[in-house]
């Protein structure tokens, strides 16, 4: 039934492009923050009108739905999208006909389509070795965070909901208390990981073998090649974009685990993450647009497990919307506590 509807994902680059176009058009520098107002307001808005969609693939269905690979292109499709889109915009952000509020906007609309490149990535980084992780780095080049290839399937996946997992947001954490602790946790958990890896394969920490060092260097042949064609004024815009575009992850972050903790075991070890330990929406809309991401218990419990095959399991806690509507409410933080901790609190049955 979704078959074709999991290429709404491309849809999201063209988003600024819309945006531009309705500008020129119509002359209202207004236009250029579409995207934004598309995402985080159109988006929610849709997400109640569609209402949710909770059926899982039968077991029948599981081998051709792994076998197509449909939906695989589908995901593909999205970086070339991507990297056109963020080549137009900063062109037409660094081409001096634009007012502050339109560089502004168009600034965070790029930013907003790569932090979204951040999820193609993350479908990416958990499939085959090869042509899936090298385009998940590429994907996460225009972002300047290609240390999320490396720590979130070896790091989060291993930590998560725990008070060792940088990505898992605390039971009365801010987002803004959140973001430094996730941003540069994440930055030195990564690094540790990778020349743990390295160490134990005999190489040392500085070769092109560094996966973080690989997408290090990406990002700056990027931002280096777009600035010497467009200009110096790139040099300010890519990375502002950047900062725009991985804040947008860190608040789906923030929310996926948001107050869920995996208790001790006698062991001193961690219980095993369970369905309980992710919160998860069966919000339509917004899972065609970030590939089923908010089944997120089923992707910690099986995280090699393919987007098209993801279930909405028992057990597993539902956010009062989809991710789109809830990253807006997590920018005000006494709106989002009213929202949520009480909800943690009943889901530990108090």
């Amino acid at each position: 039934m979704l078959r074709n509807l999991w290429f709404a994902g491309v849809l999201v680059p063209c988003l600024p492009l819309a945006g531009q176009q309705l500008a020129a058009v119509s002359g209202e520098a207004l236009f250029w923050f579409f995207t934004p107002i598309f995402v985080f307001v159109l988006i929610p808005l849709l997400d109640l009108a569609v209402g949710e969609y909770a059926r899982n693939p039968s077991a029948e269905a599981e081998p051709r739905l792994l076998r197509d690979r449909h939906y695989r292109r589908a995901v593909y499709l999205f970086i070339p999208a991507q990297y056109f889109a963020t080549a137009w915009i900063v062109a037409e952000i660094c081409s001096g006909t634009l007012g502050v509020a339109a560089m502004i906007g168009a600034t965070v609309s790029i930013g907003i389509v790569n932090g979204i490149g951040i999820n193609t990535a993350h479908e990416l980084c958990h499939g085959r070795p090869g042509l899936d992780h090298w385009l998940s780095k590429l994907a996460l080049l225009p972002v300047a965070y290609g240390h999320f290839y490396v720590e979130h399937p070896r790091g989060h996946h291993s930590r998560v909901a725990t008070p060792d997992d940088p990505a898992s947001a605390r039971l009365g954490e801010s987002f803004y208390r959140f973001w430094p602790r996730t941003v540069f946790g994440g930055l030195a958990s990564g690094w540790a990981l990778e020349r743990e890896r390295l160490r134990r394969a005999g190489s040392p920490t500085l070769t092109w073998r560094n996966n973080i060092l690989q997408t290090t260097v990406g990002t700056a042949a990027l931002f280096a090649g777009l600035s010497l064609w467009l200009g110096p004024l790139a040099l300010l815009v890519l990375p502002a974009q950047a900062v725009v575009g991985f804040s947008l992850l860190e608040l789906v972050n923030y929310i996926e685990h948001y107050g869920l903790l995996r208790a001790r075991l006698a062991s001193g070890k961690r219980e095993k993450c369970r369905p309980e330990h992710s919160w998860n929406s069966n919000a339509l809309v917004t899972n065609l647009l970030l590939y089923n991401l908010q089944r997120h218990s089923d992707h910690h419990a099986n995280a090699a497990r393919p987007y098209q095959v993801l279930r909405n399991l028992e057990g597993a806690p539902q956010l009062p919307t989809g991710y789109a509507g809830m990253v807006l409410v997590s920018l005000f933080p006494p709106l989002f506590r009213r929202l949520m901790d009480h909800r943690v609190i009943e889901h530990y049955g108090g």
